[in-house]
């Protein structure tokens, strides 16, 4: 468990600087991560993506309301599964840094901000499969921005991913394989 550690640290240290910390690299990340509410990151990516859309598809279809419940679901699960048995279970603490940017008090493991950001990047992907790589990138940029911050290790950043991502197939799946619809 210390190699793995002593990784984590090198690793993480390595990523908060291999971009350098100035103004505008230390604002940019910081939009990313919008002091704890990366909600409204995804918030304006739907926007857009809804506006996008909206040419071609007038109205809000029976398909858009069962996305927005798949993604307030993905979303807000994931955020409380992270935040209270996970976080208070392994009681990580946040790497010690000095930067203007303020981290949250509760512990690190795993990173909240990248499992949000991953479910919400397999929602939006899963419906709207043609900006793909744009969800994917947000999603990179609010993990990378908590490393960069000095709010994450590598390993949070990694499993909060890893968790995200697999809470919103797991609802995919459900949601795929059990149609809740209305048989004649």
């Amino acid at each position: 468990m210390a190699n793995l550690l002593l990784f984590d640290n090198l690793i993480t240290k390595f990523l908060a600087n291999l971009i350098p910390h100035n103004q505008f690299f230390n604002y940019f990340f910081s939009f990313f991560s919008l002091k704890g509410n990366s909600i409204f990151v995804w918030i304006l990516v739907i926007i857009i993506t809804l506006i996008l859309e909206e040419k071609k598809h007038p109205g809000l279809s029976k398909r858009d309301k069962k996305f927005l419940l798949l993604f307030s679901l993905a979303f807000l699960g994931t955020a409380l599964f992270v935040t209270f048995p996970l976080k208070n279970l392994f009681e990580r603490l946040r790497p010690i840094t000095a930067t203007a940017f303020q981290c949250p008090s509760d512990y690190s493991f795993p990173s909240g901000h990248t499992a949000t950001a991953f479910a919400a990047a397999s929602i939006l992907n899963y419906f709207d499969k043609k900006r793909k790589w744009f969800y994917y990138v947000v999603a990179l940029l609010i993990s990378f921005s908590r490393i960069y911050l000095g709010c994450h290790y590598f390993l949070d950043v990694i499993t909060g991913a890893i968790i995200g991502d697999s809470i919103s197939r797991l609802l995919l799946f459900v949601h795929d394989t059990y149609p809740f619809r209305k048989k004649n």
